[in-house]
C-alpha cells in the first residue's frame, strides 16, 4: 500500500480519473459523478474529494449501512415513480416504522432477512449495504481487483495487469469490437446476418 495520505489520496484520484476516462456505460458517454453516486451510494461530495486527491479517511461511512439505506431513501423512486416512503419501506418489510427509524438512527440492526427485503425493494445487491467507498467503486466500474486497485503503487502486477484490460475494453468499445466479438462468438441474435465465412 502506498505511503503517506497525500500519496494514497493522488493514487484513488488518479485511478478515478483513469476509469472516468475509459469506462462507460452501455448507452454511450462518459459517466457523470451524479450517476456514479446514485449507483454506488457514495455521496457525489466524498467522490469530488476523491478525485481532487484530498486525503480521505478509511472509515468514511460510520456506518455504511445507515448511509447507504440513507442514501437509498433519498434516490429511489417507486415502480410508480414516487419517493419511498418510511411507512411504504417498513410495510414492506413487514415491519413497522419505529423499526425503519431505530435502523436509521443506529439503535438496532438488521436481520440478514430484513437485509435481503430492503435489497429487493430498492434494487440493489447485499454488497450495496456494506461495500466501503472504494469497493462501492471498483465494483461499480467493474474491478475485481476491488479497493486494492486504487491504492497500490503503479508498479504493481494488479494495477499494470487492470489498467491494461480496461485500456483493451475501451480500446474494443471504441472501434465498435462488441459487434465483432458477438459475431466470432455466435452470439448475435436471431434474424441477425451470418458471421462472414461461416
Amino acid at each position: 500500500m502506498s505511503g503517506t495520505g497525500d500519496e494514497r489520496a493522488s493514487l484513488i484520484s488518479a485511478r478515478l480519473d483513469f476509469l472516468f476516462a475509459h469506462i462507460f456505460p452501455r448507452d454511450g458517454g462518459p459517466q457523470s459523478q451524479d450517476a456514479v453516486s446514485l449507483a454506488t451510494g457514495v455521496p457525489v461530495a466524498l467522490l469530488q474529494r476523491l478525485r481532487a486527491g484530498e486525503p480521505v479517511t478509511e472509515g468514511v461511512d460510520d456506518d455504511p449501512f445507515i448511509a447507504r439505506l440513507e442514501h437509498l431513501l433519498k434516490t429511489r423512486k417507486t415502480a410508480e415513480g414516487k419517493p419511498h416512503t418510511i411507512t411504504d419501506v417498513a410495510r414492506a418489510c413487514g415491519k413497522s416504522r419505529t423499526w425503519l427509524y431505530n435502523l436509521l438512527d443506529d439503535k438496532s440492526k438488521p436481520s440478514l432477512e430484513s437485509t435481503k427485503l430492503l435489497c429487493k425493494i430498492f434494487g440493489v445487491d447485499p454488497s450495496f449495504f456494506t461495500d466501503g467507498p472504494l469497493e462501492a467503486l471498483a465494483r461499480h466500474f467493474g474491478i475485481e481487483a476491488g479497493a486494492r486497485f486504487f491504492v497500490l503503487p503503479d508498479d504493481d502486477e494488479l494495477v499494470r495487469e487492470t489498467k491494461s484490460q480496461v485500456e483493451l475494453v475501451a480500446l474494443l468499445r471504441e472501434v465498435g469490437a462488441p459487434a465483432v466479438l458477438s459475431r466470432y462468438l455466435g452470439t448475435l441474435p436471431p434474424g441477425a446476418p451470418p458471421r462472414s465465412g461461416a
